[in-house]
């Protein structure tokens, strides 16, 4: 996957971050054989004092013009959480963008958890050459553990090599073909 987002017939706003989806709403019927489509969130600068419930965990998260900032803590880590409720696409994620560039990227661990009781599994683990950059950012293939169980929230576990503040300008998850 060249980690490109496809374009979407479906686009919405909520608090400074725009979520495009590539399918019918969740409500919409949809063929039991259909595909789900890419989800990605692109943060907006219209609204800089919002994120659509992406948080930060560890480190901070700040929205400027088109881009959020992230700045890892003094451990060298961010650990971004999405909103709850995620669409049932992401169920089926096969690889994750996150829109990064530069060096000293080391590791990025993604985990999901089923409820919002649940604890954290890992989904994505990778470092090193795992890690895949692309014009669009860097590509984390998801591994073969716990596909198609629900997803009620994402949390992205990012270690660099340095402290440094640097941008971030999508997240996206692009689901397995079939």
């Amino acid at each position: 996957w060249s980690g490109d987002i496809p374009a979407s017939p479906g686009v919405s706003r909520h608090h400074g971050v725009t979520l495009a989806q590539a399918t019918e709403p969740a409500n919409a019927p949809q063929p039991a054989a259909a595909a789900s489509a890419a989800l990605a969130w692109t943060f907006d600068a219209a609204q800089p004092g919002a994120s659509a419930g992406w948080t930060a965990e560890r480190g901070t998260l700040t929205l400027g013009p088109g881009e959020a900032r992230i700045q890892p803590d003094r451990n060298r880590r961010i650990v971004l959480v999405s909103p709850p409720g995620l669409p049932d696409a992401a169920r089926d994620a096969d690889a994750f963008v996150l829109g990064l560039s530069g060096t000293g990227l080391e590791r990025v661990r993604i985990q999901a958890r089923r409820d919002a009781r649940g604890g954290w599994i890992t989904i994505a683990d990778a470092s090193g050459n795992a890690l895949r950059e692309t014009a669009d950012g860097f590509v984390i293939k998801r591994g073969p553990a716990a596909r198609g169980a629900p997803i009620e929230r994402l949390r992205f576990e990012i270690t660099w090599r340095t402290t440094t503040v640097r941008p971030l300008t999508r997240i996206a998850i692009n689901p397995a073909s079939r």
